[in-house]
């Protein structure tokens, strides 16, 4: 097998975090007197990081402080992480075949470090994967230090890699860096503007992933 190291985003790729992402940041939003947002709007916005979507969520006008916005979404996130979340189907199979192939996996998230962490210890707590996550001491996706940082972890070469995502920030971070990218559909990206970014591959499905090793 030519690849040796699969490194997979989080959040929209490995597992299904929208209801929870929702759930979490309209609580926040109505307690604070803001109005909620729609699923489809945090299907467009997440990716880029928690203080990112909440800038996104709040309007021109506000004028509050937003950081206590910010710290009460990651308390909200600590308490509720995971409540409605889901592996996609067919991940697992994926994750099996990569793990009896002995293909090293990695997953690399803008999600809070530590949730991010507690998420893969929850869902894949058998696949060995070393995570790094928003605040995990590389700067955040598109920036492609913690893939650099995992190609030498693994002493993987750039051209024995993958990066599956479902946004363009994979797309670009997997660029960056120089390796192969994968844009999922299961996710939330869509195929517009994964074919803009020029991402190496695109998939409909997890079991794909499977032809492309």
């Amino acid at each position: 097998m030519k690849n040796k190291l699969i490194i997979f985003d989080l959040d929209g790729t490995l597992i299904d975090t929208l209801s929870d992402i929702e759930h979490i940041f309209n609580y926040v939003l109505i307690k604070n007197g803001l109005e909620k947002k729609s699923n489809n709007f945090y299907k467009k916005n997440i990716g880029n990081g928690l203080e990112n979507l909440l800038r996104k969520c709040l309007p021109d006008s506000f004028v509050g402080d937003f950081d206590l916005l910010s710290n009460s979404v990651r308390d909200r996130y600590k308490d509720k992480l995971n409540t409605k979340t889901k592996i996609y189907n067919d991940i697992i199979p994926v994750l099996e075949y990569l793990k009896m192939n002995k293909v090293n996996m990695a997953v690399i998230s803008n999600k809070l470090h530590l949730l991010a962490v507690r998420s893969v210890e929850t869902y894949f707590n058998s696949y060995a994967m070393k995570v790094i996550g928003a605040e995990g001491g590389f700067p955040r996706k598109p920036s492609p230090d913690s893939t650099f940082h995992m190609l030498q972890h693994f002493n993987c070469s750039a051209s024995d890699a993958l990066f599956v995502g479902d946004s363009i920030v994979d797309i670009k971070t997997a660029q960056s860096a120089n390796i192969s990218s994968v844009g999922v559909l299961w996710g939330n990206g869509t195929e517009e503007d994964f074919k803009k970014q020029k991402s190496d591959f695109i998939l409909e499905s997890p079991l794909e992933m499977l032809d492309i090793l």
